[in-house]
């Protein structure tokens, strides 16, 4: 069986949504009980991330993405080239199992959706599950 859907999410500016829970209920919904959740970003500027959200960590991540690609330096792509390279470093798909109609995840994973644009945007998510 094959199930799609999906869910759009209010961004800000280097800052993260927690998408756990809603890609959790489209899981359920879906009835779809061992298999697949595939995530799928369209998006050039933001990225999903599985990690800890600790408020200490993405604090870390949010001075690290500053520094690994600053907004101060000059670019050849002069609108939002930081923005790119960011948003490269993590990924626009990613997949987890399913076991029991729940997404397996880590005690301390997160499904975290990182924005890393020049302004706030509305970024949809495609959910697909395949399985049984």
């Amino acid at each position: 069986m094959i199930y799609r859907d999906s869910f759009e999410v209010q961004t800000k500016i280097l800052n993260y949504a927690n998408i756990t829970k809603e890609i959790q209920q489209i899981v359920e919904k879906s009835k779809i009980k061992e298999g697949i959740c595939h995530l799928f970003l369209p998006a050039t500027t933001a990225g999903i991330m599985v990690n800890e959200m600790d408020h200490f960590l993405i604090e870390d991540f949010k001075r690290f993405f500053r520094e690994i690609a600053s907004e101060e330096r000059m670019y050849a792509h002069t609108d939002n080239a930081h923005s790119h390279i960011r948003a490269a470093m993590l990924s626009q798909s990613i997949s987890f199992p399913v076991s029991r109609g729940k997404i397996m995840l880590g005690a301390w994973q997160s499904i975290l959706l990182w924005e890393f644009d020049i302004k706030d945007r509305k970024r949809k998510i495609i959910i697909t599950i395949t399985g049984i």
